[in-house]
């Protein structure tokens, strides 16, 4: 593989480990985004359950009434901007669990691109291979033809045709 193929490989490799490390902060930012919306959730319901225990029946009393009154529209106000600090949250959470699926689908498309490489790059090693087992073959052939086909792989075969003794055989 040529010097630039083997640095577009490795830079590809480089941009997709970054982009790993990316999709990695995303994720755990859409864990806490969630994690926040479910606390927000909770003080929500917590509030409302505290309001609706603030009602007073019977009361004779006009003032403690009165308090109970101001506590529980305390209670629902306070829910109220709980319900829309959670709507802010939720929207946040969306364009978190958006960014992050924007993050992997990124990771994916540079996961596939190095493998696309590293495929290329083992085709082209096997054709580098294959290429120097043809440039010995043609030069064992060349030998053949040259030394009238006593080459070094010819030259033992050669030895039993001429009728001289040969290890092995005959004795």
């Amino acid at each position: 593989m040529s010097g630039s193929q083997d640095s577009l490989r490795r830079s590809l490799g480089k941009l997709a480990e970054l982009q790993q490390l990316q999709l990695d902060r995303q994720q755990a930012k859409l864990v806490a985004q969630q994690q926040l919306c479910q606390r927000v959730q909770g003080t929500v319901d917590r509030l409302e359950a505290l309001g609706a225990q603030a009602t007073l029946s019977g009361v004779a009393l006009p003032g403690l009434a009165q308090n109970s009154a101001a506590y529980k529209q305390a209670m629902r106000g306070w829910a109220d901007q709980q319900r829309a600090e959670l709507a802010r949250r939720q929207a946040e959470l969306e364009l978190a669990r958006a960014d992050t699926l924007a993050a992997a689908r990124k990771q994916e498309t540079l996961r596939q691109l190095v493998d696309r490489a590293d495929a290329r790059a083992r085709i082209e090693q096997g054709r580098r291979d294959q290429k120097g087992q043809d440039e010995i073959a043609s030069q064992s052939a060349q030998n053949d033809s040259a030394y009238g086909g006593l080459s070094a792989f010819g030259a033992l075969g050669s030895f039993g045709a001429l009728g001289l003794p040969t290890r092995g055989r005959n004795g």
